[in-house]
């Protein structure tokens, strides 16, 4: 019964990483000024679809399988298994996210380019966001 939907949920599961990792590439794409890319924007961008790719397939083959099995869409044969996946994915995502694959051989160029785009962008973000509120409030803006 299961195998007649393993090539539907595999394609279904790889299209969830392939969108995702194309959101990333279009992020950084069209978010980040001149200003906030220090390397080669192909660096950048290849870093955003490396991180892109490295998320979306954590939660293509593994959150997106386990939403399914919580919402009864196909049977598992070991259901007492495969919700086990649950709590390493979601830390495998955190780790992802606070950086562990900068430090990677090959990828730490590409994904270091891409992460220092990301925090220049969110400090130009963070210090436009204090202007405003400092406007608001009526405050001097901080030199």
């Amino acid at each position: 019964m299961s195998g007649e939907h393993a090539p539907l949920m595999l394609w279904i599961e790889g299209l969830v990483a392939l969108v995702i990792a194309l959101a990333f590439l279009l992020h950084a794409f069209f978010a980040f000024k001149p200003e906030h890319v220090e390397h080669h924007p192909a660096r950048v961008r290849i870093g955003a679809l490396i991180q892109g790719l490295s998320i979306g397939l954590l939660i293509g083959f593994v959150i997106v399988p386990l939403r399914m099995q919580v919402m009864d869409a196909r049977g598992f044969e070991t259901p007492e298994l495969t919700s086990l996946a649950f709590v390493p994915a979601l830390l495998m995502l955190i780790v992802i996210r606070r950086g562990a694959l900068l430090k990677a051989p090959v990828l730490k160029t590409y994904l270091r380019a891409y992460r220092r785009a990301t925090l220049l962008k969110a400090r130009d973000d963070a210090n436009k966001a204090l202007a405003k509120l400092d406007e608001i409030e009526g405050r001097r803006a901080a030199v």
